[in-house]
């Protein structure tokens, strides 16, 4: 009886032969083609002006931190100076209402004073003009002196013009003083209650100022805390890649290098953290990421970019469910951040083969893909097709 399975088997795997030869011939072809050259020039372009864009922007927050202290103690300075501007015209206030008061005193004492002459004046020419100016004329005529009569009578009468004169002026200039004198008084108590305020909006700015500082110190801690455990992540990872990379499992048949630029993205997907040195606002400084961080839809399979072996499948910590592939060459790709893991380690995968599927959706990307060439991380960006 003739086995009809294995002969149909057979012609199907030489199809599956010929046509993996034909997808090879092709990626070949397709990564040396030198009219491809000017699409990935290109590109190169435009990410350098994203990452100028980046730097400009980094540079602006790189200040943040410290211009907040700087805001909160110019506050601070402003308020202080505002008090001490009131203080200052409450001082003058106060000067001029003793010079105002001291010159008033001297004025009514020269009204007094006046006033005690002018009387006494006054008296004098009634007991010594008791007839009248006219009889006093008269008496002149009579013993041939009219001049000196009339001279006499005219200075008695400017005498007295002038007396009161001045003495209507002295108590014009005492109420002029005095009108003077209650404005600066009032202007005082504007400046007091002035004073008072500008004493209470430092003593809020101050209670701003420590707060906010109080805040930022325990922003600072938490920042530092976090920024260590990330560090020390990392460095897990650097030391678990370099046990893995010791240990030789995989030989590409083509090697990984000759595709670099056309290689698959392991899921579609927005890039939201690129490879590089990152200015971490909520940090305050700057941080290194050794591959891409993505934003994948939640429960896509994430696959193998190239074919290799897999030499790590399991939960790592600060990274999540994680896959590292051994691409041969010196060559590892890892994806991390999976909700579930469909490879096991020495599994040998293709290309597409699903190594897991993407976990929840996050902010900061829920995906995390890492290339390295003998243990120094590579930008993902120069292995993978242009989106």
């Amino acid at each position: 009886m003739i086995d009809h399975r294995g002969a149909f088997r057979r012609p199907v795997r030489l199809i599956g032969t010929v046509v993996l030869a034909a997808m090879g011939l092709c990626l070949q072809g397709w990564a040396e083609d030198p009219s491809s050259g000017d699409d990935q020039l290109g590109a190169v372009r435009d990410r350098i002006q994203q990452y100028e864009k980046k730097l400009a922007t980094i540079e602006r927050e790189t200040e943040s931190a410290r211009v907040e202290r700087e805001r909160l103690q110019t506050q601070v300075d402003l308020a202080e100076a505002r008090v001490e501007e009131v203080e200052l015209e409450l001082t003058s206030s106060r000067n001029e209402v003793v010079r105002l008061k001291k010159e008033t005193t001297a004025i009514s004492r020269d009204l007094e004073q006046r006033r005690a002459w002018l009387a006494t004046h006054l008296e004098m020419v009634s007991l010594l003009g008791r007839p009248g100016p006219l009889q006093l004329v008269w008496d002149g005529v009579r013993g041939g002196h009219l001049e000196d009569s009339v001279g006499v009578i005219v200075t008695l009468t400017a005498g007295q013009a002038q007396m009161v004169k001045e003495y209507n002026t002295m108590q014009a200039d005492r109420a002029a003083r005095q009108a003077e004198l209650s404005r600066i008084l009032e202007r005082a108590g504007r400046e007091m209650t002035e004073l008072s305020e500008r004493r209470q909006m430092l003593g809020s700015a101050r209670r701003t100022m420590d707060n906010r500082l109080a805040r930022l110190k325990g922003q600072e801690r938490s920042a530092e805390s976090k920024l260590a455990d990330m560090r020390a992540r990392e460095a897990a990872l650097e030391r678990l890649l370099n046990v893995v990379g010791r240990k030789k499992r995989f030989t590409a048949k083509q090697p990984i290098q000759r595709y670099r630029g056309a290689l698959p993205w392991p899921a579609q997907g927005r890039v939201v953290r690129t490879f590089g040195k990152h200015f971490l606002a909520q940090y305050a400084t700057y941080t290194v990421c050794n591959g891409l961080r993505l934003a994948v839809e939640s429960g896509v399979l994430v696959k193998a970019m190239y074919p290799g072996q897999v030499a790590y499948a399991r939960h790592f910590k600060g990274y999540g469910n994680m896959v590292v592939i051994d691409h041969g060459g010196e060559v590892f790709s890892l994806v991390a951040g999976l909700s579930s893991i469909h490879a096991r380690v020495d599994q040998r995968v293709d290309m597409g083969t699903p190594l897991g599927v993407a976990g929840l959706e996050k902010e900061e990307g829920n995906l995390y893909l890492e290339i390295r060439v003998g243990g120094k991380p590579q930008d993902p960006k120069g292995w993978l097709r242009l989106k």
